[in-house]
Parts: structure tokens; sequence; C-alpha cells
């Protein structure tokens, strides 16, 4: 089945990644990622994202990426917005859990998870 970029609308190309294969946009440069191929980061920001700290909740997500809406690559499922951190903003598939991330992202999560692992101890200690 051929799958389209949910930005572009073109074909994605396979491509290798941290050792696996992605589809990748060629005009936008974003990545779609099926279940499971960034088990890494998403396991360790998961961790990060039920510590709870004493702040006010404050809307992440802006107005403008609330209103693009995109469709899954796989099932063609509208995608849900998660934010990850630091203004990044990833959108999920909820019923084939593929992950799309625009062309930004992938580097900005990997230094979350390398801030994440290098201090959850402390955020540890502040969620308690």
């Amino acid at each position: 089945m051929q799958r389209l970029c949910p930005v572009c609308h073109l074909e994605l190309q396979e491509t290798q990644l941290y050792l696996q294969t992605v589809d990748r946009c060629s005009q936008c440069n974003g990545i779609y990622f099926d279940t499971g191929e960034l088990e890494s980061i998403v396991k360790i920001v998961d961790i990060f994202n039920h510590i709870h700290l004493s702040e006010d909740d404050i809307d992440p997500i802006s107005a403008i990426e609330k209103k693009r809406i995109l469709k899954c690559p796989q099932d063609q499922s509208i995608m849900i917005k998660e934010e990850i951190g630091e203004d990044i903003v990833i959108d999920l598939c909820e019923q084939c859990q593929g992950i799309w991330l625009d062309d930004h992202e992938i580097t900005a999560l990997k230094r979350i998870e390398t801030h994440i692992s290098n201090y959850l101890n402390l955020y540890i200690k502040l969620g308690s």
C-alpha cells in the first residue's frame, strides 16, 4: 500500500535512520514511524510525561498546530496531537500507533531523551 505524506501528500520514501527503515517525505523531510520504531525515545518521554510537577497547566499546542489536521500514512485515520516537551508536538495514530514527526522533531526528541536520561532522578524527586 502506498503511504502518502500527511503534509505534502507525496509518496513517502523508505530510508535508513538510526539503523531502522522509516518512511520519509522528500519535500518536507517529515518522517513516519510504525509502532515500535521509536521505542527508546517514546518510553523515556512517557516516563517524563507521567511525572507531575507543581506548575499550572499551559496549553503547549499552538492555534496553528491545532488547526493542522493530519491523516495517518498507514491507515488514513486522523492523527491526534501530543505535546512531548520543548515546544514539540507530535502526531499519533490511535488506530495503528504510528507516529509522524515533522522535519526538526526527531533531533529535538533525541535532545530531550538525552536530557531526561541525564536528569531522570531529579525529575522523579521533583515529582514526588
